[in-house]
């Protein structure tokens, strides 16, 4: 855009949420309408030490630097809507990513530790389950009195009733005498 404007003060985001830049002067916003700068900014007031942005971008975080006591760290901001103006979080992560940002900020404010060592899962004992039950396909294939009978006071006796009820409810008893006197 028109690098020689002058700064607006209140930035006006697009309608787009994915593209997230002020429509009058071009500049990169994050959450609530905020630009890099203004964050760095809201930092340097409470921390009162020299923060510069590194220009990293990880969702609604911004990286930045700061300097102090002859030493750098480098965390994680973003705009927020508490007495500071934002949230801050530290990760020995590289690469860290939106949402592992956030997780690490939510289980810093639960109290849990950030970055917990993997516990190590005791080996499940072989088999897991000794007898797993026998599928249908495979009774089938077995197939005897015994099963058929099951089979059929399980399945074909419900099956037969409702088909009798139906029936009955269909024709009435005249009908139904009728069916029988035909068939016996």
């Amino acid at each position: 855009m028109n690098s020689t404007a002058l700064p607006c003060p209140p930035h006006t985001a697009g309608s787009n949420v994915w593209e997230l830049h002020c429509t009058r002067c071009g500049v990169r916003l994050l959450e609530g309408g905020i630009s890099i700068e203004e964050l760095v900014n809201r930092v340097y007031a409470i921390v009162q030490e020299p923060i510069q942005a590194t220009g990293r971008i990880r969702g609604t975080w911004a990286e930045v630097l700061e300097e102090g006591d002859g030493q750098l760290w480098a965390y994680w901001v973003r705009p927020a809507r508490n007495f500071a103006g934002y949230e801050a979080i530290d990760t020995t992560d590289p690469e860290p990513t939106g949402e592992k940002l956030s997780g690490l900020l939510l289980a810093e404010l639960a109290g849990l530790p950030a970055e917990a060592a993997p516990v190590a899962l005791p080996e499940p004992s072989w088999p897991a389950r000794a007898h797993r039950k026998v599928s249908r396909w495979e009774r089938f294939k077995r197939w005897s009195r015994q099963t058929a009978e099951r089979e059929f006071l399980t399945i074909a006796a419900p099956l037969c009733i409702f088909w009798a009820v139906a029936l009955f409810t269909v024709l009435g008893w005249d009908g139904c005498k009728a069916v029988v006197s035909v068939l016996f």
